[in-house]
């Protein structure tokens, strides 16, 4: 993600500061990003969004999806032994 938005920010000829003031991230925020790749969700999808890459985001957001691994339950749908469970609330709090 770091030289996907370092990339970025030279093909539009933005300074660190420039992509800072356009995505409303801090400018030592876009350096920590552009050094060590990390940065909350947040973060990247205003940088992403400033750098009109959002398709970018969505395909990290897929490819760290197909990391996961999800319980056999949840492969071949909901699982039909689980039984719905409903709390009723009583009027004048819990009794």
């Amino acid at each position: 993600m770091r030289e996907l938005v370092r990339l970025a920010r030279q093909r539009e000829e933005w300074t660190q500061a420039d992509l800072a003031r356009r995505s409303g991230v801090p400018m030592t925020t876009i350096s920590r990003l552009e050094r060590t790749g990390l940065a909350s969700t947040d973060t990247l999808f205003k940088v992403l969004f400033a750098l009109n890459r959002l398709d970018a985001f969505g395909d990290m957001l897929k490819a760290q999806l197909r990391l996961v691994k999800f319980p056999k339950t949840l492969e071949g749908g909901v699982d039909p032994t689980l039984k719905v469970v409903r709390r009723v609330r009583h009027k004048g709090g819990a009794k």
